[in-house]
């Protein structure tokens, strides 16, 4: 027999069963442009009779199971991925394009202009090689090209330390979003034991592993307690209520290319850290420290930029010899003081003198050279009648050798196949080419990005007509069942009546 006051007790489970809807609507929609939250469902099943040998016809109403929040795990999964994939691209690309503006183009570019003016320079005084105040225009226009090679290099060596200062931002933040996250799981394994909700600690807890997935390349798992755990190329960073930590340290060993910069290492054993393949920390470690033809960063752009000084100067102070012609360096030629055997460029302003005694050959004495020292010799500085435009002493009209020194400027092959303007052109273009071919690998991945976000979102996002529906609805539920509850409350006090007439 069914109980008596069975059915006020059925219209008020589904009072409260339409009255947890509507705040779990209220709840969707005033978060609606929360970052990071996921909208939430209300669960409900109907109750059965009181017992399996009970013989009432009819269940006892409703019962409100759990509100959960709407999660992909594998779209997460999914995004992460990307997400690490094409914020190393973009770390990279944001970097390149800063050494892109460092080195300039082809046409524009501060060492081509440079180049140019020093070539306009001696092509004026070729035209009377005695006149000191052409002398002084060839001079200063020299001063000019060192200082803007040097000024050229200072601006990769700032960019580098820039980037060194943003791998030691990107380790902190890593501790802090693991130690943020490993807390959370705590919050949520001892919520999830005491039956509480832990819907918003979830949202909270995912978005954290959102950012840190644009850190650093990430493999996620779930776990019976509902924490997460979180490894970083197979080395676990997160589990449970623990999170490791990764500590920056100064490296010292000269030989290798994280000389002077920050290497990454794990606080509690001391052993390296491996930063993967993806993320905004692999991507800073990339261009930071890149140096080869296949991984291209600021040492090997550097490095590139110091080859081209120290060419460009031997071949001006040595001579070259492209094809069967031999073309006389300004070493050959002499001043209008009868000075011969004097080099045009040095380095940090040395002497000719003190410049050759700096290496046992040539070929040891130009690798002291670099973009970042290049300098004219103090010999010319303290008098441009050393500047060597004759082929040989007693002539001031003479300009033999100055003709082989423009030609070394302009048409003549230093290098190979390329003239001291192809050997420039060739490095701007390699730096624009792998800029070029990041920006483009990044704007598909981050195509990807978004198409993931927008699944993520369609699936956990809160729409307002879905929500208006689902309040309606709910609205609607609770009106009946307090019809319901009105009707059954007439029916027992009716009922009542009738008793006491009796």
């Amino acid at each position: 027999m069914a109980s008596t006051f069975l059915g006020l007790s059925i219209a008020s489970r589904g009072l409260n069963a339409a009255q947890v809807g509507l705040s779990v609507t209220t709840n969707n929609m005033s978060n609606i442009d929360t970052t990071g939250y996921s909208r939430q469902v209300v669960n409900q099943t109907s109750i059965g009779p009181a017992a399996v040998y009970s013989s009432s016809l009819v269940g006892a109403g409703v019962e409100v199971t759990s509100v959960d929040n709407v999660r992909s795990f594998r779209l997460d999964q999914k995004y992460w991925k990307e997400n690490a994939a094409a914020s190393k691209l973009e770390a990279e690309n944001t970097y390149l394009e800063q050494i892109e503006e460092v080195f300039g183009s082809t046409d524009s570019s501060s060492i081509s202009t440079a180049l140019d003016d020093f070539y306009s320079a001696l092509e004026t005084l070729s035209t009377d090689p005695s006149d000191a105040a052409a002398r002084e225009v060839v001079l200063e226009n020299a001063k000019n090209l060192c200082s803007v090679l040097n000024e050229t290099a200072a601006s990769l060596t700032d960019l580098r330390n820039d980037l060194n200062g943003e791998v030691k931002t990107a380790v902190a933040q890593i501790n802090s979003y693991a130690a943020q996250i490993a807390a959370l799981n705590q919050q949520i394994a001892v919520a999830s034991a005491s039956g509480a909700s832990t819907n918003e600690l979830e949202d909270q807890r995912s978005l954290l592993v959102d950012e840190l997935s644009g850190l650093v390349g990430i493999s996620a798992t779930e776990c019976d307690d509902g924490s997460l755990t979180i490894t970083v190329e197979g080395v676990t960073l997160v589990k449970g209520n623990k999170a490791r930590e990764l500590e920056c340290y100064t490296v010292t060993d000269s030989t290798s290319d994280q000389y002077g910069m920050y290497g990454i290492r794990w606080s509690d054993t001391g052993a390296s850290f491996d930063s993967g393949d993806s993320g905004a920390l692999n991507g800073y470690l990339a261009v930071r420290d890149g140096n080869s033809s296949s991984d291209q960063g600021i040492p090997y752009y550097l490095s590139q930029l110091n080859e081209f000084a120290r060419t460009f100067a031997q071949a001006f102070n040595e001579g070259v010899t492209a094809g069967s012609t031999e073309y006389s360096g300004h070493a050959d030629g002499t001043g209008l003081d009868d000075s011969t055997g004097i080099r045009f460029f040095t380095y940090d302003g040395l002497s000719s003198d003190d410049f050759l005694a700096s290496g046992s050959d040539t070929s040891v004495i130009y690798q002291n050279i670099t973009a970042a020292n290049i300098s004219v010799s103090a010999d010319i500085q303290e008098n441009t009648d050393k500047i060597a435009a004759a082929s040989s002493s007693g002539g001031e009209d003479n300009g033999e050798n100055l003709a082989d020194l423009i030609s070394i400027c302009g048409s003549v092959n230093i290098s190979g196949n390329a003239t001291v303007t192809d050997l420039y052109n060739a490095l701007v273009a390699k730096v624009a080419t792998h800029s070029a071919g990041v920006q483009a690998a990044y704007n598909r991945k981050s195509t990807i990005v978004s198409y993931l976000e927008n699944s993520r979102s369609s699936v956990s996002g809160v729409s307002s007509d879905e929500e208006t529906v689902n309040l309606a609805t709910y609205q609607a539920a609770y009106a009946a069942s307090a019809k319901m509850v009105t009707a059954w409350s007439e029916l027992y006090q009716t009922t009542i009546n009738m008793v006491n007439d009796d």
